[in-house]
């Protein structure tokens, strides 16, 4: 599931945030790792969207039992697992601040970039922003589901400091547009059985009254 948001987030992206290409938009941690990566490319804008945090929903938690049927084959389960995916996405220009190259506010022009993006295509639907090849990378219980956003939360990243502290070496704090998408995580069914199909009931005349049945046998 997770692999099919980040799918889904290159794309939108890729889409709306100018002079962005698909090898500079990274998923992996912002670290030094990542440093390197961007002061490889001074000319060029990069885009880090952090997964930090997995949280599920309890609010949307749903104690049902739920079944599906494939054929003859009858499934039951328990409802999604509404799971609220939390994002940091950080703007980084390779080349330092300069008045021949303001970085920094290039930086916060791709910021902008992102919050708007985001706003319109909220909620995220798959099948809505993907091609059909692309779509294939998705699961089918994701594909025509719309994806709650929550952009830019009032309480913010509480844990932003410490975020940027585990970083690796000493680093300006840098701005960040949180987000969160939360989406279903499927849990695998148990058989419940093959439908009933035909039912049999054996009856016998008595002398003085009416049929009385004598037994019933269902048959798959």
């Amino acid at each position: 599931m997770i692999d099919a948001l980040d799918l889904v987030l290159r794309k939108v992206f890729l889409s709306h945030v100018p002079d962005l290409a698909d090898s500079r938009i990274g998923f992996q941690p912002p670290n030094e790792a990542w440093r390197q990566l961007v002061n490889g490319a001074p000319t060029h804008m990069h885009l880090n969207c952090y997964l930090v945090e997995l949280r599920e929903d309890r609010r949307l938690r749903q104690n049902v039992r739920e079944r599906e049927t494939s054929g003859p084959q009858i499934t039951r389960g328990r409802a999604p697992v509404q799971v609220r995916c939390q994002y940091l996405v950080s703007a980084w220009h390779g080349s330092p601040n300069s008045l021949q190259m303001p970085a920094t506010e290039h930086e916060h022009a791709t910021l902008g970039a992102v919050m708007s993006a985001l706003l319109a295509v909220s909620p995220l639907v798959p099948s809505a922003l993907l091609t059909p090849d692309e779509l294939k990378g998705v699961p089918e219980t994701l594909r025509e589901r719309a994806l709650a956003v929550e952009l830019l939360p009032p309480e913010g990243f509480p844990k932003l400091a410490e975020f940027w502290g585990t970083m690796g070496r000493p680093t300006a704090w840098r701005p960040v547009v949180p987000f969160a998408i939360t989406a279903p995580v499927h849990l695998p069914g148990t058989p419940a059985g093959e439908p009933v199909r035909s039912v049999a009931a054996s009856y016998e005349v008595l002398p003085d009254g009416p049929a009385e049945v004598l037994g019933l046998r269902s048959a798959p």
